[in-house]
């Protein structure tokens, strides 16, 4: 009577092993090489002098902006809903090119933000 399950040979065994031990390597450098999308949220507060913000990635502070970006003294946005914007484009600028953008007054007025 012969059986059909017959204990593998040591040489598949090997190369089974040396597979497995690939496609480990492949995920590992998978992990490695592609490091995760920052995921950025904008928060935005109330100030003595207006609005500002401030940008996180997974939950690090990142940005802290209590006055308008490039102007002088310390004047916040007049809005809730232009910190946010505002904040909102830096956090987009910073996901597309991994740097810290720098805002002209032509972004905040394309923004809608008023510059004293």
């Amino acid at each position: 009577m012969t059986t059909d399950s017959q204990p593998r040979s040591r040489p598949s065994l090997v190369r089974l092993g040396l597979l497995l031990l690939l496609i480990c390597l492949a995920i590992a450098t998978v992990y490695m090489v592609y490091p995760k999308q920052p995921h950025y949220q904008v928060q935005v507060f109330k100030t003595a002098g207006g609005w500002g913000y401030d940008i996180l990635n997974n939950d690090k502070l990142i940005i802290h902006q209590p006055t308008i970006p490039g102007q002088s003294g310390i004047v916040g946005f007049a809005s809730q809903e232009q910190a946010h914007r505002v904040g909102d484009w830096v956090a987009e600028k910073m996901k597309q090119t991994q740097a810290m953008p720098t805002l002209t007054k032509e972004d905040l007025r394309q923004l809608g933000v008023k510059i004293p």
